[in-house]
């Protein structure tokens, strides 16, 4: 259950006060007690410049209502805390590998445990390395970059062919590391185990705990195995792809609380549960089912609050609503505060666990409309522009 570590980080709800009228004028009923316990911002490593923007960015979210940060410390196999086993990141001081002088991760568990937040190490499991337009491989780093150590733990698609890293209208953002390796899951839970041992979070976030997509990892290692277990089992390459992740999974969930008992994991998991099935071998219903996670975040980036709703009804009817955290899209092009009002209210009304916005810029956007419907102040003089344009990254 999600109560098991995000209780005492719950504040409830005071009166609305003189700013009703903000909220009211969206057209959707306003909730004094919403029941949303986890009131969360995914805080990406763009927002990390430095130590004081990094404190003033958590004292603003606190101010809006937030109580819990799904704070990124690693992008793509690289670092945004001290780590033996991978660079820092060149998005710290333009040089893969540079200390910076300062430790992400330690001032947000620093000042958001004083600020009464939880603060939830946010790791993109299997993405290797970000694409780029000249197709470089990373460069040198101490500690050496995984990508550049071992080149063939790339996905690889039928042909054997690894997952690019030049940058194209048609690839993945990423090139991925292949899921079903046990040398990449090894190091990816040493990664983990490493941040749980080394700072007080109070949660494990995991994102990108898929595949690429269905195409891939046809990597040798992964092949034999499924075909030794096709040979015992009679299982597709399908089959056994999502269940060897779901079996990760499940390890990461009991090596976290061996290293640190009682910290919270939980997975950013595909909106739509079939899609996440099928096409990236994701099962976070399997996940929460069998207790590997704590509780799960679909990322239910939409505009339209019904098509919100439905999807996020599937999930709570799979695995019970108070394990379900809502992720809300609100740098989506048309998102505006009535969108997230009435997304807000669906998931009140379905009991969902809690809400989480991405990201933590556009929490505080709609900075007036969080602060009213979780009961936290007045509005500000500008108010809300229902029609305003958030833009992307």
């Amino acid at each position: 259950m999600i109560s098991r570590k995000i209780s005492r980080a719950c504040r409830w709800l005071s009166a609305l006060g003189a700013g009703l009228a903000l909220l009211l004028a969206s057209g959707a009923p306003i909730a004094q007690d919403s029941g949303l316990n986890l009131r969360a911002a995914w805080v990406t490593r763009w927002a990390l410049r430095s130590a004081e923007d990094v404190k003033a960015l958590l004292a603003r979210l606190d101010e809006v209502g937030v109580n819990t940060v799904f704070f990124q410390v690693r992008g793509a196999a690289d670092a945004f805390y001290r780590s033996s086993y991978e660079p820092w990141s060149d998005l710290l001081t333009g040089t893969l590998g540079e200390d910076p002088g300062w430790d992400p991760l330690r001032i947000a568990v620093r000042e958001g445990h004083r600020l009464g937040m939880e603060v939830h190490a946010w790791v993109n499991v299997f993405t290797a390395f970000q694409t780029t337009d000249s197709g470089n491989p990373p460069p040198l780093s101490d500690p050496i970059h995984p990508m550049l150590a071992h080149p063939d733990w790339v996905a690889r698609n039928k042909s054997g062919t690894p997952m690019p890293i030049l940058k194209s209208a048609t690839a993945d953002n990423y090139a991925f590391f292949s899921p079903t390796k046990r040398e990449v899951q090894d190091h990816v839970k040493h990664v983990i185990n490493e941040i749980v041992g080394k700072y007080r979070v109070d949660g494990i976030h995991l994102d990108y705990v898929r595949f690429p997509d269905s195409s891939y990892s046809y990597d040798t290692e992964s092949r034999v195995a499924y075909l030794k277990a096709e040979l015992r089992e009679g299982l597709s390459f399908a089959q056994w792809r999502t269940r060897e992740l779901s079996r990760f999974v499940g390890e990461i969930g009991r090596s976290v609380e061996m290293v640190r008992p009682g910290t919270a994991v939980s997975a950013a998991v595909w909106q739509v549960v079939d899609a996440g099935r099928t096409s990236y071998y994701q099962d976070g219903v399997d996940w929460m089912r069998r207790g590997y996670v704590d509780f799960v975040v679909p990322m239910i980036y939409s505009v339209s609050v019904s098509s919100f709703e439905d999807r996020l009804k599937v999930y709570a009817d799979s695995v019970g609503a108070s394990n379900v955290v809502a992720g809300i899209g609100a740098y989506l092009e048309g998102f505006d505060g009535a969108v997230l009002v009435g997304q807000l209210e669906a998931a009140s009304a379905l009991r969902a666990g809690g809400i989480a916005v991405f990201n933590s810029d556009y929490a505080l956007t709609y900075g007036d409309v969080l602060r009213f419907y979780f009961g936290g102040g007045e509005a500000s003089d500008s108010g809300v522009n229902p029609g305003i344009d958030p833009g992307g990254q």
